[in-house]
């Protein structure tokens, strides 16, 4: 099986960072590689521009978005499926 690649866009805000530390406790014994992008002040990582991202922090699920803004523990629960 494939191992996904999961790919959290943040500001760096405590927000992003909450979304961060729930999909790393959600993922951890998954074998996902988990990427963390920050896309800080006026200015975007060229891969947030290449999804098409608005909204910090987003998640993105082997090129998919799959979830904007802040998450809860039952949807970081989902990314271990």
């Amino acid at each position: 099986m494939k191992k996904r690649t999961i790919e959290v866009f943040t500001a760096g805000c405590p927000v992003c960072q909450d979304t961060v530390e729930l999909v790393r406790r959600a993922v951890g014994q998954c074998g996902c590689e988990l990427i963390e992008h920050r896309c800080e002040g006026d200015t975007c990582c060229a891969e947030a521009t290449k999804y098409g991202i608005r909204t910090l922090p987003t998640l993105v699920v082997d090129g998919s978005i799959v979830f904007e803004g802040r998450i809860s523990q039952a949807q970081a629960a989902l990314l271990s499926n």
